[in-house]
């Protein structure tokens, strides 16, 4: 009953080699196509990698450059204080702003960057000055008012003149 032997037949050494061609040709196939997905994750996973590696390579910014980077942003929006109101001065003129409770040398670089120099500018600001002033400047809300630079400013003013 079961005398037939496929390897008897005078063609099943071609018909093996065409099965093992056929078998090995799809497992390829398979293999590719199952790689691509595999290949597209990990070129993601190195693209992240080398630009957090990027990251921890770039030189950090100096303290100056990131003071630079403040200043150039707060000169920038200088032009929304009106100065014709408060009152222009130059750097020439400039009083020693740190007088004042509460501004300390980086603040009145800032303050200088928008264009205020002198007590007499501060001791004209009103309380829309002070909030636009607070926001170009990057300051604490509400702090120009709780340490009174208006007043200050105005003392200072008044010792400068009389004196």
């Amino acid at each position: 009953m079961f005398t037939m032997n496929p390897l008897n037949l005078p063609d099943a050494i071609i018909q093996h080699w065409i099965m093992w061609f056929v078998a090995g040709t799809l497992g390829f196939i398979i293999g590719y196509i199952s790689r691509k997905g595999t290949i597209a994750q990990l070129e993601g996973d190195l693209a992240s990698t080398e630009r957090e590696l990027a990251d921890c390579q770039r030189p950090r910014s100096a303290p100056d450059d990131q003071e630079a980077l403040i200043l150039n942003r707060v000169r920038a929006r200088a032009n929304e204080l009106d100065l014709s109101r408060i009152g222009r001065a130059s750097l020439a003129e400039a009083d020693d702003l740190k007088d004042i409770v509460g501004v300390g040398p980086f603040l009145e670089k800032k303050l200088h960057a928008i264009g205020i120099y002198t007590f007499r500018q501060i001791a004209n600001f009103t309380k829309e000055d002070v909030g636009k002033v607070n926001d170009i400047i990057e300051f604490f809300p509400g702090r120009i008012e709780r340490d009174d630079w208006v007043g200050q400013s105005a003392d200072f003013d008044r010792k400068k003149r009389t004196a």
